[in-house]
């Protein structure tokens, strides 16, 4: 039998029966096609259509490597003959080089054939049995790495692709297992999973790509994670001629899931809602009674109507503080239990941010903390937000706000400021970034000490708050004199304006004369005279569409408040430039 399955691959692969399908892996920041995974399929209809068929073939045969290079010779083949974008993500196993006929520099030789640059070319490192010693995948990803190719772990977390292959090999994409990604929108559990891996990655700079997408739902609950990287069904089915671009439906669904300008760290309900089960209103009190006795971890069970309409919320404590009373039992057992719904349930919609939540629960006195809140949507019922997991995520915001904000003025520091970048940048919004410097504050600190230099940061913090609309714009402090405004307003200008005059206003009337006219050494140790303290604002529009990261912002506003200082005085600079250099050379190019 082994021999007829080895005669049988032999033949599939020497007589060209085999082809690849690609299934595109999407950039979700950009909305771009960032690659395509090459899936192999046999002859139709045979036992060997299939890859796994393929492999498990190949494996009991002593076929593997050789059914390994002809997959990537036909997939790279077909790659480049259909001119698809983006890198190609080629399976291998490292299993594969104990093979006898494992033969080192054959891959080289194809790329070079097609003249496939080996950079475009991502190996997915698969490994479904246990290892005891880590050598094959460490030796196969070095191998490819010093070759130029990328790795990448497929399946993590599923199988043996564990956090100890992960640390040991270090490789430039992970790929999360479709079991965290099935119905997470549905599980605090499998959310929490992935900001665990999407943490780590960004930490060690890993790319993620998250796999199995299958619906809207899990689609949209991994673009507000922030997940970069995505492919699954949902996204497109493999094909033997994949699509180009990305569909337009997806594109209007990354929109409209790409978190809401709002505040710094907007977060709703929908992160923590769990799925729990309504109960009917028609089941009596008794049974809900003998659920809670059997089960000591339940709080409270939401109530639901036949049409999905959410009732209410009963309490733990208060059923079965009913039920303890002499002859409680005889009298309401076979009660309906919508007779017992909690006066202080909770019904919100999904979309509703944590902190009017977190105020609900906290700010009534009356409240009781150990029922959760219904959730809806459109108003039917999703699930249930626990009260501790709710107030768990607002201090863990409110920490991290406080970790990364600047200790003098209280305002945004570098990385929510980066975030807010990025997240306007991921919905093509329209704004202008304005870069706040004091012309001469060096000087004005080292003559009149640090604590007159704070004073006037302090200030100028104050000034910027009442210069912008909270619901649309963003103040950062980014160290020392530097202040960052991001408009969304469109009189951003005259803000600005304004800004300068009520700096220059409140510095002239607050400065003893001393302050406001004085002699000293500026940074080139030259002694010279001073006037009152001014400020110079260097703006930006940056193009989002060929602006995709902060750190290209960045680049730009760094020259764009170089100019408006070389101008002197107080003045409101808008450069005219929308990309970086580099971006506008490949653009004329």
């Amino acid at each position: 039998m082994a021999q007829h399955l080895q005669l049988q691959l032999q033949d599939v692969i020497e007589s060209d029966q085999l082809y690849p399908v690609f299934q595109p892996i999407i950039n979700v920041i950009n909305g771009s096609i960032a690659g395509f995974e090459a899936l192999i399929r046999g002859p139709q209809g045979s036992g060997l259509e299939r890859p796994d068929q393929l492999f498990s073939a190949a494996a009991s045969s002593g076929l593997l490597a050789r059914l390994e290079y002809t997959c990537r010779e036909v997939a790279c083949q077909a790659f480049m003959a259909q001119r698809l974008p983006g890198q190609l993500f080629l399976n291998m196993t490292p299993l594969s080089f104990t093979d006898s006929q494992y033969r080192d520099g054959v891959t080289m030789a194809i790329l070079r054939k097609l003249k496939l640059d080996p950079e475009r070319v991502v190996f997915e490192l698969t490994e479904k049995q246990p290892m005891e010693e880590y050598d094959l995948l460490s030796n196969a990803c070095e191998h490819f790495q010093r070759q130029g190719f990328a790795v990448a772990i497929d399946d993590l977390g599923a199988g043996y692709a564990g956090l100890r292959i992960w640390s040991e090999l270090n490789p430039d994409y992970v790929k999360i297992d479709r079991h965290f990604v099935t119905g997470i929108e549905r599980s605090a559990v499998k959310r929490e999973f992935v900001r665990f891996m999407l943490d780590i990655a960004n930490r060690i700079g890993n790319k993620v790509i998250a796999e199995g997408i299958e619906t809207a739902e899990e689609f949209k609950t991994l673009v507000s994670m922030g997940v970069e990287y995505m492919q699954g069904f949902y996204i497109a089915r493999p094909s033997r001629e994949p699509v180009h671009e990305l569909p337009a439906y997806l594109n209007e669904v990354r929109a409209t899931a790409m978190p809401q300008s709002r505040d710094t760290f907007y977060h709703t309900l929908r992160e923590v809602t769990v799925v729990e089960r309504g109960l009917s209103p028609h089941i009596t009190a008794g049974d809900v009674v003998e659920r809670f006795r059997s089960d000591v971890r339940l709080t409270c069970l939401p109530v639901v109507a036949e049409d999905q309409t959410p009732i209410g919320m009963i309490s733990r404590s208060e059923l079965l503080n009913t039920f303890s009373w002499r002859y409680s039992y005889e009298l309401h057992a076979n009660k309906p239990i919508s007779g017992f719904i909690s006066p202080r349930s909770l019904i919100m919609d999904i979309n509703s941010d944590l902190n009017s939540a977190g105020r609900l629960v906290t700010e009534d006195p009356a409240q009781n903390l150990s029922v959760d809140i219904i959730v809806s949507e459109s108003g039917r019922y999703v699930g249930v937000a626990k009260v501790r997991s709710i107030l768990r995520s607002i201090a863990d915001e409110k920490l991290r706000a406080a970790r990364h904000s600047n200790p003098l003025t209280a305002l945004p520091g570098n990385v929510p400021l980066y975030e807010w970048i990025d997240q306007l940048l991921c919905q093509k919004a329209d704004f202008i970034v304005a870069y706040c410097d004091i012309n001469h504050f060096k000087p004005f600190n080292d003559a009149f000490g640090y604590s007159s230099g704070d004073d006037v940061i302090i200030l100028l913090g104050q000034l910027l708050r009442q210069s912008v609309k909270p619901e649309l714009d963003f103040v950062g402090h980014v160290g020392g004199d530097d202040f960052v405004i991001v408009f969304k307003s469109r009189d951003w200008r005259e803000r600005c304006e304004a800004l300068m005059e009520r700096f220059h206003r409140s510095i002239v009337e607050r400065m003893p004369p001393a302050q406001l006219d004085y002699w000293t050494e500026d940074r080139h140790g030259q002694r010279r005279r001073f006037g009152p303290l001014t400020i110079a604002i260097g703006c930006v529009h940056p193009d989002p569409n060929h602006c995709l990261t902060h750190h290209q912002v960045a680049l730009l506003l760094a020259e764009a408040k170089h100019r408006a200082k070389a101008l002197g005085g107080q003045q409101v600079f808008l450069s005219r430039r929308r990309m970086p250099d580099a971006m506008m050379k490949v653009e004329q190019a």
